[in-house]
């Protein structure tokens, strides 16, 4: 017969609040729960990389606003960079999304600005007179002028220009962003949730060893994988909440981990308190059917005897059945005997 597959979303709610229906996701192949955890983590990319390119674009909306108010106009072309300033620009921007950016069209040397870069925490933006270096998160990344015109394909960009590309190509941009989030978001979330979910089968294995209770380790990784739901969930509120808001919550990822150790812990308790009431079932139901046989064969001796006798009178018939078969054989062999003697030698002799 063939196996019914749970639905994904039915098993999602399942995970979460059907703690005695555990032993029905384990019972299933574990590839399932392999491709339940795989999907899990797709719709939770899903939704933080639209949460991140949402305010990524909100971002990109204020620099495009504060580079119109606020930057002197600017050429770049095939000499490099040429602003409309005597002295170098260092803008500063220290609102929810910080950012430094400095343009000097005298200098190639970015040790000049070592101070500026390291001492900032935010994004930094360095318009050099050959090239363009952006520094995020400690990660640096270089743009010479003469690559960036060959892949604009064009011979100048000027403020006006690059204001005016960002605008008409904010849905490519926006696509652009979503997709380089969802992909490096997948990797990082699926690789770190992964490792939780093998450090919680190691406690699933002690607690149902301290429990008496016999699992598999594939088993033992389901309900890892399972009881991880909603914190998972949980997660993606508590990520959504502070990209939006701001919102900030102390020990938060000690919480995100307690979840899932009250899940294993009690789901283990559950399945230990069923496997006792089954073994009892059964005792119980062994001792009845005990019970009403010596009951049984209290009230009716007389059905009893009778039982046996016709048991015995049975065997006996088939003994003398048997018997008679033989005998009947016996008989039919001696008349064939005597009705076809064996020819007998000539002993007189023939006449001549």
């Amino acid at each position: 017969m063939r196996e019914k597959k749970i639905p994904f979303f039915k098993k999602i709610l399942m995970s979460i609040k059907d703690l005695d229906k555990y032993n029905i996701l384990i019972s299933e192949k574990f590839s399932r729960a392999i491709f339940y955890f795989l999907g899990l983590m797709t719709i939770f990319t899903l939704i933080l990389s639209a949460v991140l390119t949402y305010k990524t674009n909100q971002y990109l909306a204020e620099f495009c606003d504060y580079t119109n108010t606020n930057i002197p106009n600017f050429t770049i072309d095939s000499q490099g960079l040429n602003v409309e300033s005597e002295e170098p620009v260092i803008l500063r921007n220290d609102k929810e999304f910080e950012y430094k950016l400095i343009l000097d069209e005298s200098t190639t040397d970015e040790e000049k600005y070592i101070s500026e870069m390291t001492d900032y925490n935010g994004i930094i933006g360095l318009a050099l007179q050959d090239r363009f270096i952006v520094i995020a998160d400690s990660t640096q990344t270089e743009v010479k002028y003469e690559d960036l015109l060959s892949n604009f394909q064009t011979e100048q960009i000027t403020k006006e220009s690059m204001l005016n590309l960002i605008e008409d190509n904010i849905a490519v941009i926006n696509s652009t962003i979503y997709l380089s989030i969802f992909v490096a978001s997948y990797i990082i979330y699926t690789i770190s949730t992964l490792i939780d979910v093998l450090a919680l089968s190691l406690l699933v294995i002690i607690i149902s060893k301290m429990a008496k209770i016999s699992l598999k380790y594939s088993q033992c990784l389901m309900i890892a994988i399972y009881s991880i739901t909603l914190p998972i969930i949980v997660n993606l509120i508590y990520l959504t909440a502070n990209i939006l808001t701001g919102f900030y919550m102390p020990y938060f990822q000690i919480m995100y981990t307690l979840i899932s150790y009250i899940y294993i812990v009690a789901v283990i308790l559950i399945m230990r308190s069923d496997l006792i009431k089954k073994k009892e079932l059964i005792k119980a139901t062994i001792e009845i059917n005990k019970l009403e046989k010596e009951q049984n064969n209290k009230e009716n001796p007389d059905e009893k005897k009778k039982e046996d006798d016709e048991k015995k009178e049975k065997n006996d018939k088939e003994k003398d059945d048997t018997l008679g078969e033989v005998k009947k054989r016996v008989k039919g062999k001696l008349k064939e005997d005597k009705n076809n003697p064996e020819p007998q030698a000539n002993i007189e002799g023939g006449k001549r």
